[in-house]
């Protein structure tokens, strides 16, 4: 198995979780961009079996101030993103607007 970085599907997944309730684009460049920006917040978590897999995951989990600082980073690089597109308009993806 190859070494995979598993703090990357955490990002995913809080992203998966926040997304639809923030207006923000979701285009492949600016998800792309979201993602890059989190994990560049956050400490690799390498390993290279999949037990290893989901021992990393269980440990991640168990500590309350991991998920906080995969929520923060993800929610910051979502503001940044938002607020900063790199793509043209007629790349733009749906945007999720919230009824605030």
């Amino acid at each position: 198995m190859p070494i995979v970085n598993v703090m990357e599907r955490f990002v995913e997944q809080k992203m998966d979780e926040i997304l639809p309730t923030v207006k923000c684009c979701t285009c492949e460049k600016c998800l792309d961009d979201i993602r890059a920006m989190a994990l560049n917040k956050l400490p690799p978590k390498y390993v290279s079996t999949d037990k290893g897999k989901l021992f990393s995951k269980l440990n991640s989990l168990k500590e309350k101030q991991n998920g906080v600082d995969i929520h923060i980073a993800v929610l910051s690089a979502i503001e940044f993103v938002a607020a900063n597109p790199r793509h043209d308009h007629s790349q733009q993806g749906d945007e999720k607007k919230s009824e605030d």
